[in-house]
């Protein structure tokens, strides 16, 4: 995968003198409170309505993912609807981020549509114990609308997951309450996650569309 633009944090830099070699550098002289983000282009392989694969590629900030846990939610549509008091309100996500992406003002949308996700129900059992038939989907946040009944997520599933696999890196993917008998993945709500989660997921050995990044 390609870097396209290299960031994630604010820096303050002093003006400085610099060598770069290779293609597409940016070099700024002087900057004052840069936002950074890492977005890469990721290629992966789309399913067509008419059920063909189609080989495409999405700009994402591999740095942040959505997590979505919907009790009795299949996910067999595009789409889904969760209740606004479970939307990024809750302690799943760090206290920053609910602030930074709670509002789901246009600019928090555009910034959320570019974090890979992870779409599941909950786990059937307690201790994030699903059942064997339970699957987790890696995916895309298309858009989100505010609507009078909840939030409405329109998304792209890519690739289904077991959940056990995913109940069995919880910690690693930033769940809470993994050790207890209702965790994270017991408890319908959305979360956005600071952590790399296609790095986790390679890490685990756990394929994406058959390939590992």
């Amino acid at each position: 995968m390609k870097n396209e633009l290299e960031n994630i944090s604010t820096i303050n830099a002093p003006s400085a003198v610099v060598n770069q070699t290779g293609e597409k550098n940016v070099h700024i002289d002087h900057a004052e409170n840069i936002t950074q983000h890492i977005i890469l282009n990721f290629p992966y392989i789309q399913q067509l309505p008419s059920g063909m694969l189609k080989p495409t590629s999405r700009n994402i900030n591999q740095n942040f993912y959505n997590l979505f846990v919907v009790g009795g939610e299949i996910f067999e549509q595009n789409h889904f609807v969760i209740s606004r008091e479970r939307s990024l309100s809750r302690g799943y996500s760090s206290e920053d981020l609910r602030n930074q992406y709670a509002s789901l003002s246009a600019e928090a949308i555009e910034e959320i549509k570019t974090f890979p996700s992870l779409f599941m129900p909950e786990a059937n059992n307690y201790n994030a114990k699903s059942g064997d038939e339970q699957q987790a989907i890696f995916g895309f946040v298309d858009d989100v609308h505010k609507q009078d009944n909840g939030i409405k997520i329109k998304c792209q599933l890519v690739w289904p997951i077991p959940m056990q696999q995913i109940s069995n890196i919880g910690f690693k993917l930033g769940m809470k309450d993994m050790d207890k008998l209702i965790t994270e993945m017991n408890d319908t709500h959305w979360a956005i996650k600071r952590i790399n989660l296609i790095e986790e997921l390679t890490d685990a050995n756990i394929s994406l569309m058959g390939i590992n990044q």
